[in-house]
């Protein structure tokens, strides 16, 4: 199947748990860090207060049309109520953030991030592929047994759609003839470095939200207890730049 049209009919199927174990955290994580708006309008789209406000904008529309709708209806009162205006829109971001979780519980899907006990191979591969089928902007992997079947299974549908970062150490050989076949075809070069001192198993998706998996990735059709978890934002970012760190220029293989 073509990977532009399997993405497509993932997003006309709607979210997945795990998307919305990701779009959950997202809303929790604007609730609680929105900015003063103070007394005056602000205008300037990079100021603080314009920039959340676009952020969970986009936040709200992808929870569904009615949280979309609430939301322009809101912000078209901004300039007349722009000094009360923070706590209603930080009570709609909390109002879609409780529906999320209780579709979640409805669905017993509530313990996503946490443990995959041996018999539920198949829902920790697929719910990890959901994860990283929902970046936007870049997935990066962390994983010193990563290897060119996984890259095939987990990073190969994206295509082109956002950057791709692989940092690994075993298969890294292996690992670099997907990268070159990759990148031949759809024109964009995952970055691939490789290093002796990993020992953690990282997806950091869209440079903040990561998620610390329990077991290689590549295994994760075996028979094992596979586990992960979602971390805060702040860690994600903190975690970001420190494997960033072994990065050289794009399609450089190099050890350290």
């Amino acid at each position: 199947m073509n990977d532009n049209l399997e993405r497509l009919q993932k997003r006309l199927m709607g979210d997945g748990p795990a998307e919305k174990q990701v779009l959950l955290l997202k809303l929790i994580h604007e609730f609680e860090t929105a900015p003063d708006f103070g007394k005056q309008y602000l205008a300037d789209a990079n100021s603080e207060p314009q920039r959340w406000i676009a952020r969970i904008g986009a936040l709200l529309a992808r929870t569904g049309i009615e949280h979309k709708i609430a939301f322009q209806t809101a912000r078209h009162t901004l300039v007349q109520y722009w000094s009360v205006a923070r706590e209603p829109l930080r009570q709609k971001l909390l109002a879609a953030a409780e529906e999320i979780k209780l579709e979640l519980e409805l669905d017993g899907h509530e313990d996503i991030g946490q443990v995959y006990g041996p018999q539920r191979q198949y829902d920790f591969l697929r719910d990890l592929k959901e994860i990283i089928l929902g970046a936007q902007k870049e997935v990066f992997v962390i994983d010193p047994y990563f290897d060119g079947q996984a890259f095939e299974t987990y990073l190969g549908p994206l295509g082109n759609s956002c950057s791709i970062r692989v940092l690994c150490s075993r298969y890294s050989s292996e690992v670099a003839s997907h990268v070159a076949a990759f990148g031949a075809q759809y024109g964009l070069c995952p970055e691939l470095r490789k290093s002796s001192n990993l020992h953690d198993r990282l997806v950091i998706i869209d440079g903040s939200d990561c998620w610390i998996v329990g077991g290689s990735i590549k295994d994760a059709g075996c028979a094992f207890r596979g586990s992960w978890a979602v971390i805060s934002r702040d860690l994600g970012h903190a975690f970001h730049g420190i494997a960033g760190s072994h990065f050289m220029p794009s399609g450089r293989l190099a050890n350290r």
